[in-house]
């Protein structure tokens, strides 16, 4: 059977109920969430955005729930303003009802994650992820690093989240690069990161 054919069967049967589809529970309200004040929309606010949504429904809700990319009804808008100092800042608002895999899904869930969970591995989910605001290359070693390691965990690679950006990390970043028809140069730069945030 060819590849074509045995995708466009899956997929009838998932729609027809015969294979269970990855059903998950939302929750009926949406969670919203601003970044703090940076200097630059792609470098800082969106990704501050995206720590902040995560840290606000795990706050509110708990664990489990503050996978962005598995949140319904996601909203993302980013504005600049002058502040209080004259200066021009950027925010960027999140809003999305936050989900987690159904009961019925175990073991499903990002590949890399240690199944349906949004743990980032087993036992592992640091509990406050900061926002990038650089561009991380290889030979770097911070907590930022950590979050692009977890970022690349979500979006499926098996990473170990060390805040070391070696060979390993350098690969998936090239990788996802490749896959997201991104400039593959290894550095996790503004569109690397929005992509992963997004």
């Amino acid at each position: 059977m060819k590849t074509g054919t045995r995708v466009f069967l899956f997929t009838l049967a998932v729609l027809a109920g015969i294979l269970p589809a990855q059903a998950k529970e939302c929750r009926e309200e949406a969670v919203t969430a601003t970044s703090r004040e940076y200097i630059s929309r792609s470098l800082g606010a969106f990704p501050g955005s995206w720590s902040a949504w995560r840290k606000k429904v795990k706050n509110e809700i708990g664990d489990g729930w503050q996978a962005w990319r598995r949140a319904d009804e996601r909203e993302i808008r980013c504005e600049q303003a002058t502040n209080s100092r004259g200066s021009k800042r950027w925010t960027c608002t999140r809003s999305a009802r936050p989900c987690r895999p159904g009961s019925g899904n175990a073991g499903v869930g990002n590949p890399g994650t240690g199944g349906g969970t949004d743990t980032g591995g087993p036992g592992v989910d640091p509990p406050d992820l900061p926002a990038i605001n650089q561009i991380l290359r290889r030979g770097m070693e911070n907590e930022q690093v950590k979050t692009l390691q977890y970022l690349l965990r979500e979006a499926g690679y098996d990473l170990e989240l060390d805040g070391d950006f070696g060979r390993t990390t350098e690969a998936a970043v090239r990788d996802f690069q490749k896959q997201n028809k991104l400039k593959v140069d290894g550095r996790a730069g503004p569109q690397t990161i929005e992509a992963l945030t997004s």
